[in-house]
């Protein structure tokens, strides 16, 4: 009995716990048939959960389409780029292969001139040999001595006798200058021949290098017609891109017009100032100067008078005192002159002290001599004026200045002394415009400034550092009229 009370609890134990695991069992049977039953019978998303997914798709779309147009602008800018630094350096090759075309061709002219020296040098000096060959050949058949003395000797009287022997003396110095003749001819042969071969070295060498040009030009055209391919299958992007660059010109522009403006106002307007406080300074002068002059007619008037007493004085005191007061009259006049000199002196220096003009005129004569606005190695991507490609039609930018690209960390540096007129920031880049008397040098797209507006500046002075793309453009102006700035820069 005591063993089935202590058995029955067990068991009953035993089958709840087996009638949990058959219930959770079922359950999940029960649960996994109904998403079977859910799925295959097909049941659609909502609308708004829908409208979501096509949300969200259509965001993700819009974000591809926008990283494909922005990574096609940027390779299509860059081959625009490429486009142009070529074109640009096309343009280079073609002037330097004229160059020397000309150079080869003067070189032509000159041998002509040279050859037409050496036949007529080597004319004298055939000459030359021939009259000395006579006189050697003289010399020899009368070369024994007693010829000449008989000859000499043989005279009729002391006065033919004379004359011979100044012949004979006069013909031997006349033999020593045919000899000396003939070499300095046969050295001038020379020096002409060396001079021909070296103006043919010069034209060959010439030539090796018009031939390396050209080839270089062929094979740079060749490339540029291969990019001009690529971007004229966008030609909706370039033509987007162009319309973009022209607008970004035009605006820059339109800012750089209205700073010189400006500065053009404002330098009139301290230039009629400058001339009123001069006007004013220089009739101060004149003043001084009628002054003195009036005080050295009225010296000289006393001097004159002191002089007219001194010889009308008859006593020896009076003498004295007359010549006393003569001597300070005399001395009171030298001291007026001394002052009326230096009254037009400094009228003199007060007229021509116009440190613009001065400025104005050192740049002027610097044409052709300035250094480049950027350091380091560079590349021109757009010259001066219109900027177009051939066989690209829609590459057609215009330009008021130089576009240059340089290394990474390249700075603007001033081309020429000047003073620092206007600094102006646009967004994330500078303007600075530097005044060389009349002339105005500008330089823009820089990253980052290191000079102050009305501070001087001097030639290769750097102005600021470039942005991330390495380029910046150059302007040059004289006054209100724009520059190409290709021939007042040194190559």
């Amino acid at each position: 009995m005591l063993a089935v009370c202590m058995a029955s609890p067990a068991q009953k134990s035993k089958g709840k716990s087996a009638q949990g695991k058959q219930r959770t069992t079922s359950v999940k049977k029960s649960s996994g048939k109904q998403a079977a039953t859910q799925k295959s019978s097909g049941k659609k998303p909502t609308q708004r959960e829908q409208m979501q997914a096509d949300q969200k798709r259509l965001k993700q779309d819009i974000e591809k389409k926008k990283r494909r147009k922005q990574e096609l602008d940027q390779k299509v800018r860059k081959q625009m780029q490429d486009v142009l630094v070529l074109g640009g350096e096309i343009d280079d090759k073609k002037r330097l292969i004229d160059t020397i075309k000309t150079d080869i061709a003067s070189l032509d002219s000159t041998l002509v001139i040279l050859n037409n020296e050496m036949a007529q040098l080597k004319k004298e000096l055939a000459e030359r040999q021939q009259r000395y060959a006579n006189s050697v050949r003289y010399i020899h058949r009368n070369r024994k001595s007693q010829n000449r003395m008989m000859f000499i000797f043989s005279a009729k009287n002391v006065n033919q006798m004379y004359r011979r022997t100044r012949f004979m003396n006069e013909y031997a110095t006349y033999q020593k200058a045919q000899g000396m003749a003939v070499k300095q001819k046969q050295a001038q042969v020379e020096q002409k021949q060396e001079e021909i071969n070296s103006r043919k070295d010069e034209k060959h060498t010439l030539l090796a290098k018009g031939q390396r040009e050209q080839e270089n030009l062929e094979k740079q055209q060749a490339q540029q017609q291969q990019m001009v391919v690529q971007l004229q299958k966008e030609q909706r992007t370039v033509q987007e891109l162009i319309k973009k660059e022209q607008q970004q010109e035009a605006e820059l522009n339109a800012k750089i017009e209205k700073l010189i403006a400006e500065e053009i106002a404002r330098e009139k307007a301290r230039i009629e100032a400058e001339k009123k406080r001069k006007a004013e300074e220089l009739a101060r002068k004149e003043r001084e100067r009628k002054e003195r002059e009036q005080r050295l007619a009225e010296a000289k008037a006393r001097e004159e008078k002191a002089k007219a007493d001194a010889k009308a004085a008859k006593t020896s005191k009076e003498k004295k005192a007359a010549k006393q007061r003569a001597k300070d009259a005399e001395n009171a006049r030298k001291t007026a002159e001394r002052d009326v000199a230096e009254s037009k002196r400094e009228i003199s220096t007060f007229v021509d002290a116009d440190p613009d003009r001065k400025l104005t005129g050192s740049f002027a004569s610097n044409k052709g001599k300035l250094p480049m606005p950027i350091t380091g190695a560079y590349q021109v991507v757009r010259g001066f004026g219109s900027n177009v490609v051939d066989g690209l039609s829609s590459v057609h930018l215009s330009s008021k200045g130089l576009h240059l690209k340089g290394q990474p960390g390249a700075m603007a540096r001033c081309v020429f002394d000047g003073v620092v007129s206007k600094i102006y920031s646009s967004g994330n880049s500078y303007i600075v415009m530097v005044r060389h008397g009349r002339y105005i040098s500008v330089y823009c797209d820089l990253a980052s400034v290191s000079v102050a507006a009305g501070q001087k500046v001097s030639t290769n002075q750097t102005l600021g550092r470039l942005g991330p793309s390495n380029t910046m453009q150059f302007q040059l102006r004289n006054w209100t009229d724009l520059l190409n700035p290709r021939p007042w820069l040194r190559r």
